[in-house]
Formats: C-alpha cells, structure tokens, sequence
C-alpha cells in the first residue's frame, strides 16, 4: 500500500487509493498558510517524515521548518524551549520519560481532546491502531507536581516509533573468533576477555556511557530486572529508591566488571552514535542497545554490516533466564507554548498515520513502526524478512512479549537518572560499588524530599 496517491493534493478534492476523498471527510486545508517548526534528534525517525514533507504542505498548505540536532544537544535545546515557554518550537520529538518532569508544570499541551474533536482529526486516523501499551504509557494525569499513572488520564504525546532493547553481534567476527553469543551478563564479560584475547584490534562491546539518563535507560535498566533491581519501590509518599539494595550492589558489581571488560576507553563519552558506528564499521563485536540499530545496519549497502548482524534478547542474571526489555517511544508532542497548536496538530495526525507508518518502515527507517496495522501490512512484513536481516523480525516478536517501560513515573526522572549515570561513570571508574550506591541513593532520598 503506497503513500503517494494519498498525499497528491492537485484540487480541493483529493483521492485516496481512488475512492476515498479526503477533502470530502475533512478539511485538510483549515490551516492553510500556517508556518510551523518542528524540532527532533538527528535520525532516521526524522528522516522518514523530512523525506516527504512537500507532500504535507501540498496537502495542507501549512509549511513545516524541521530543526535537527544531534541527541545531547537537542535535549539542552529542548529543555530551554520548554521551561522558558518559548512558542519557537511548536511540534517536539520527545519521550515519556523526559515528558514525566515537564507535564506537572503545563509545558506539553494535552491532546486528548484534539484527538476526540471529529473537525480538527481526520476520521480515517484510527488512534486504537496504536499498539495500546504504547498509548498506555502516554497516559497519565498530574497533580501537585505528581504523575498520577491512569489510563483514564490525558494524553500527551503520540508514538512515532518505538525501541525495545536487544543485543545485537557481528555473527562474521563470533565467528572469525570462536565466541558464541552470550545470555548472560556474566557470559559476555567471559566472551569479551575472549574476543579481547583472539584479537585486540577488535573491541568486544559498544555501549552508551554518557553521563545522562540515555545510557540508563538501555543496557542497564534492562538487564538490571533479571537481577531483581527496581529504581523505586513503594508509592506515593512512601515511594524510595531501591538502588542501594542487595540486588542493585550485585548487578551494578557485574555491569561494571562488563563494562571494564568489554567497552572502548570512550566508553564515559559514547552515546548511541557510537554504538551504531562500532556494529556498522566491525570495530566492535556486540552491542546491548535499541534493535532498530542492527536492521539499519543490515540494509543492503548500508555499511559493511549489511547482513552481517543478528539479534538476541538482553542480557540476565547468572541464574535467571528470564530476560526483561526496557522500551522507549518517540514521540510528537505539542509544545504548550506554541501559538499555532492546530496546525501542529495536523502534522502530527499526518506524520502519524498509517501510510506514513508503512512508508517509513519500508523505507527502512522508522523501525519499529508502532502501529498494529503496520505489523500486518504485507508490505512490511515482506521487507523485514528479507535475508539481510536475518532473525530481526523473529527476535522483535519474542522480546516484545517481555518489553515493557521499565522506569516508575514520577516527577524528577531526569534528576534521578542522571545521577544514577553519574554514578555508573563513578562506580567504573574504581568507585567502590557499594559505597557509590550509599551516595547515590541519598543524593535521590533528598530530591525525594
């Protein structure tokens, strides 16, 4: 099913796959002469709508400016539109996540009502084709600078792709070097010292280690969960960190023998640019991170990967094969501040539909599309089982069971998280694990309080 007959806007009447008229159903053009900026990461998931931006203006008559930056720039940028109330941005990229410290104080405009309003969403929008755990997460009420987790709550971002997390290895250098894929955290920290061993030009592992929230919210969170590890246990005014518990000193004292192990001397300076130049260029073996990196790399003339690259779940404890999977969604959200929110809306709706789903899918870039609809659509299902992807959809499917949002909503993720990243570089730096964690989990207690 292609796109581009649905997007052609040469009349007022415009056909869909030759018998649908969206202009009949809705009137495309209210906005018509609006100008509107749309800020996101640098990324494919950006790309797969920049691409084809002239059709939504044509369609519409609203002019879309995208403003690209790359990851930890963007969200300095990000923070400053939206806590100074600054109307510049009027459609963000972001995720739940970063979204959870910003929503108690009205920076993201709710949209649930947009979406209800049958004269401002195009009926043929379908929000229940998102996968509902998705839509899920993206609801919540607030009160009090609190999250008040309820799926009757608002809305307040719409998915635009999504991650679950996976390792993926170079199965040419395994096996070049005789190592077979690890399931266990221990196991890889073994497989590294091997492959360090057979070929010291190679580095066994790339990994995110930046100090922010992003390296958490990866490797760690998920494989931190077959450990028994939570970030917070109790609720409400009861709610404490868990970081300092037995579980968490006995996974941070394995993930951080990995990381000496296995991740380059970059490693306090790698995000996930890194992560996907080591699998593409072979200049590391394996890597624990978002699986869309590994299908880009597996496209046909993508890199010298192409093909070479297969997928397995995350990393578990010693004695526990039950492997969890952190996700992240990205998503459009409308900044409260924009003057121009109907507008913003109307790309939103259109960058989220199902064609464009499809589209960016097989374009290969906006993998995983978060649509239940792309999922059966032949065309995707087609083109993610072509060779050079090996086991990627296979692997999708069984991780997924098990993908779920790994972090407690609250107010003050980003406080927390950032400081639990700071205290990994810490802890890998020859910290003391278990004093490092005492430190860690104070610091959290009084932001708590």
């Amino acid at each position: 099913m292609r796109l581009t007959s649905r997007l052609v806007v040469s009349t007022a009447v415009v056909a869909l796959m030759g018998s649908v008229a969206y202009a009949e159903e809705f009137d495309w053009r209210k906005f018509e002469g609006t100008e509107i900026t749309w800020a996101y990461d640098i990324h494919p998931y950006a790309d797969a709508v920049v691409a084809y931006l002239d059709e939504f203006e044509e369609l519409t008559g609203i002019k879309v400016n995208a403003e690209l930056y790359p990851d930890d720039t963007y969200w300095g940028k990000l923070n400053i539109q939206l806590s100074t109330g600054s109307p510049d941005w009027d459609v963000v990229g972001t995720g739940i996540q970063p979204a959870w410290d910003v929503t108690p104080a009205g920076q993201l405009a709710p949209l649930r009502g947009l979406i209800n309003d049958p004269s401002m969403t195009n009926p043929d929008y379908d929000y229940a084709d998102f996968f509902p755990a998705l839509t899920r997460a993206w609801t919540w009420d607030v009160a009090e600078e609190k999250i008040i987790d309820t799926p009757d709550g608002e809305i307040w971002g719409i998915p635009h792709a999504f991650e679950n997390m996976q390792l993926m290895y170079r199965m040419d250098i395994l096996d070049r070097l005789d190592v077979a894929p690890p399931s266990t955290l221990p196991e890889l920290t073994a497989a590294c010292e091997k492959i360090t061993a057979a070929d010291p030009n190679i580095t066994p592992m790339a990994v995110r280690g930046v100090r922010f929230w992003s390296s958490i919210h990866t490797a760690p969170i998920s494989i931190a969960q077959s450990y028994g590890v939570s970030d917070f246990v109790g609720s409400g005014d009861d709610l404490d960190t868990a970081l300092d518990g037995a579980e968490s000193i006995r996974f941070h004292k394995d993930y951080v023998a990995m990381i000496q192990a296995c991740a380059p001397d970059s490693w306090a300076n790698d995000n996930w640019y890194q992560v996907v130049d080591g699998l593409s260029t072979g200049k590391t073996a394996m890597a624990v991170d978002a699986n869309m990196f590994g299908f880009w790399n597996n496209i046909k003339g993508a890199s010298d990967a192409s093909g070479q690259i297969a997928f397995a779940p995350p990393l578990t404890a010693p004695d526990n094969d039950e492997f969890a999977s952190n996700i992240w969604i990205w998503s459009l959200a409308i900044n409260a501040a924009s003057e121009k929110k109907g507008a913003a809306w109307y790309f939103m709706q259109w960058a989220t539909s199902k064609e464009m789903n499809v589209r960016g899918a097989t374009d290969g870039k906006l993998v995983n599309p978060p649509r239940a609809s792309a999922w059966d659509s032949q065309e995707w299902i087609d083109y993610a089982n072509q060779p050079e992807f090996n086991n990627f959809y296979e692997t999708f499917n069984t991780v997924q069971e098990k993908t779920s949002l790994l972090f407690t909503p609250r107010y003050g993720f980003g406080t927390a998280i950032n400081a639990w990243a700071v205290a990994m570089q810490d802890m890998v730096g020859g910290a003391d694990v278990e004093e490092r964690l005492a430190e860690l989990a104070e610091e959290i207690r009084d932001e708590l309080n």
